[in-house]
């Protein structure tokens, strides 16, 4: 039983910009996504979700709940959840892991409480370093026997029981997630659980509630403080429902002060969830002179929703009241950030809750900020900003916290140097498409050690008597043939998948029924690769696929056929074989811009989620009439995703200058129009 959970670290700089335009919008909220499964998973019948945020936290959310006995489908426009009811969810025979979603575990606590098994949990290194005291003890006080860690961490096992107690809690302090967690296992619990917060938090799993059919009943008390009551194992009518989940305020959070903070900017953030305890930020920004204004307001599922129009500003430093503090604890990094471009000091009061977020946000703001040359200071649960000019050039340790990886690259679009983040791959648990869309937008985020600037024209001139080559990698099925083919047919370039090559050998041994481990027999086939091979149709069966991420990584096939593409890349024939026209060509695969061409002008690396491809190739191979299980598509690219980057000859990797472009929440022509405004930025005059 694997209780670890590891990741790859992915650096980031971010440059200065001249202005950000356009009308856009930002994924689905984190947190309504995270309660639209749960909760719809608790009545009976099938609820459809649009806008869910597709990113590893909600999606670990998905996994956990189809572990736990709940049918959930996936389509190219929504979700559908069969909901079990209450006192419906199963046992799981595995372990839920989390990765590095704080909601997904609480809020999972809370629901199977009331169940008579064991459920264990686990998370990657940063959800293994968090507490979770503080809702391990309501819950225990339900009934539940939990197992965990010294200082109450993960991994742990909670033994639920079928007599959980209602119980009234007061929070000692501010949570969504604690209040969330108790409201969750008092679903299936006879009589009435009451939780009392002294002070507003996120209510969004009671607007979900209620949106669902679940009476509640609150209360403001004589204190202040505000209490919320829910009898247990209430009966829901049976009923097809749906969801519309907005955009998440968080997320466009960081879109917003990008505008404000850099000259010459005007955003509209389309259909974005304004519930009055999500936008303490927005409140505080108008307060610092930001142009902020919400137009076009309206309700939907029960929450607020309104498009954000912004613009760049003057801004003056304040004091930001504790009492806010529940209602933008997520957007302290960005507010930070903020604070730094504004004049005078600006003080931040009631934020011990960073102190246990996925890292020690308020020690990493401050370490931040002043590796940036921004006066910060923290005390007791305060923090201290002094704006001015931002110096910038550091280089940021995210301690795989996205909303700090986020925030920084912000910082350094205004900055007077770029800034770089040493990990930026928790980015995709909660806003997948964060550098392509900041990049469509005129930023100048791109993988460190580029060795040209893609913003500057001039940088590396055009010369017309050498081939135009693009080079173009990524993992199986992240969209890289597909965009591949896009530039090749835009910019009138020939076309080569690499892929291709590797499969051809594929199919010769698989087809002359050899073994595609017999390497002499796959060395043989290389050899003899022609034009014919590369059209034939078997080449896209899975079994042809698999075979050739086995021959890919024998040094001798590599070597046999790296000669033919380099051949190819510079129009020159190859022992009579393929060569393209003079003009150029577009190369894909898995390692061209790290061997294949690494002087190519333009450096691709195009990337998805390992879920977000298994749907796409599940998808291509029905469209094909294949019958094949989703499971099993996700588990033979998880399986060739394993070998292509632990191969000992050129593991899959992006080239130090490639662009890196995350396709798990674009369409084809949203990746096509990205990769195109690179190009185009570096070389004005070649014609689409």
């Amino acid at each position: 039983m694997d209780f670890m959970t590891t990741h790859s670290a992915h650096p980031l700089r971010s440059g200065s910009v001249t202005a950000l335009k356009g009308n856009i919008s930002v994924p689905g909220d984190k947190s309504i996504s995270h309660r639209a499964l749960m909760l719809s998973s608790q009545v009976l019948g099938v609820t459809r979700i649009s806008g869910l945020l597709e990113g590893d936290d909600v999606l670990n959310t998905a996994k956990a709940l189809q572990a736990l006995g709940v049918t959930i489908r996936q389509s190219s426009h929504y979700w559908e959840v069969e909901g079990v009811g209450i006192g419906g969810l199963g046992e799981s025979s595995g372990v839920l892991d989390l990765g590095n979603s704080g909601t997904s575990t609480r809020l999972l606590m809370g629901l199977v409480t009331p169940y008579p098994f064991t459920t264990f949990f686990t998370g990657d290194d940063s959800l293994r370093s968090r507490p979770m005291g503080r809702v391990m003890k309501p819950l225990e006080q339900m009934g539940a026997k939990i197992t965990a860690r010294d200082s109450n961490k993960l991994p742990l096992a909670i033994t639920g029981t079928a007599d959980t107690m209602p119980i009234s809690y007061r929070l000692p302090v501010a949570s969504a997630q604690v209040k969330s967690a108790i409201l969750l296992g008092a679903l299936n619990t006879r009589g009435k659980t009451t939780v009392i917060e002294p002070q507003p938090t996120r209510d969004h799993s009671e607007n979900m509630l209620r949106f669902l059919g679940f009476k509640m009943d609150t209360e403001k008390l004589d204190d202040g403080a505000l209490s919320i009551s829910i009898q247990g194992q209430q009966k829901i009518k049976y009923a097809d429902r749906e969801i519309t989940v907005p955009g998440d305020p968080s997320s466009a959070a960081f879109l917003a002060v990008a505008a404000i903070i850099c000259p010459n900017s005007q955003l509209t953030i389309k259909n974005v969830c304004i519930n009055p305890l999500r936008i303490g930020l927005f409140t505080t920004l108008k307060e610092m002179g930001a142009k902020i204004e919400f137009k076009n307001e309206r309700e939907q599922a029960g929450e607020k929703i309104a498009d954000i129009s912004v613009a760049s500003s003057q801004l003056k430093g304040i004091v930001v009241p504790a009492g806010r503090a529940p209602s933008m604890i997520d957007e302290y990094p960005i507010l930070a950030v903020t604070a730094a471009f504004a004049k005078g000091e600006t003080v931040m009061h009631g934020l011990a809750e960073l102190r246990v977020k996925e890292s020690d946000r308020l020690a990493a703001i401050v370490e931040s900020l002043t590796a940036c040359g921004v006066k910060a200071r923290a005390e007791g649960d305060s923090l201290y900003v002094t704006g001015g000019e931002v110096r910038g050039g550091a280089t940021i340790a995210t301690h795989y916290d996205h909303r700090i990886a986020m925030a920084f690259l912000v910082l350094g679009m205004a900055a007077r140097n770029p800034v770089t983040v040493d990990d930026a791959s928790a980015i995709k648990t909660s806003f997948p498409n964060f550098v392509e869309l900041m990049n469509s937008l005129g930023t100048n985020i791109v993988i460190p050690n580029a060795v040209r600037d893609l913003k500057d024209p001039s940088a590396m001139p055009r010369d017309d008597k050498n081939p135009l080559i693009i080079a173009v990698d990524g993992p199986a099925a992240s969209g890289k043939g597909t965009l591949a083919r896009r530039l090749a047919e835009g910019f009138g370039l020939d076309y080569l998948d690499t892929g291709g090559l590797y499969r051809a050998v594929g199919m010769k041994l698989i087809y002359g029924n050899k073994d595609p481990r017999d390497v002499a027999a796959a060395v043989e086939a290389a050899n003899n690769i022609d034009a014919d091979d590369l059209a034939n149709p078997r080449l896209r069966q899975e079994r042809i696929g698999q075979a050739a991420s086995i021959v890919s990584a024998y040094p001798e096939v590599r070597q046999a056929l790296l000669e033919f593409q380099r051949s190819f890349a510079e129009g020159k024939p190859y022992n009579n074989k393929i060569a393209h026209s003079k003009k150029g060509a577009v190369l894909d695969g898995r390692d061209i811009g790290t061997v294949v061409c690494p002087d190519a002008d333009f450096k691709f690396f195009i990337t998805a989620t390992l879920y977000a491809r298994a749907k796409r190739r599940h998808r291509e191979l029905q469209g094909e009439g294949i019958e094949v299980i989703f499971d099993s598509v996700l588990e033979d690219l998880r399986e060739r995703d394993e070998r292509d980057e632990k191969r000992a000859i050129a593991p899959m990797k992006p080239a130090d200058d490639a662009f890196l472009i995350d396709t798990s929440t674009l369409d084809a022509s949203q990746v096509f129009d990205t990769a195109r405004q690179v190009i185009l930025r570096k070389f004005p005059g070649l014609a689409v």
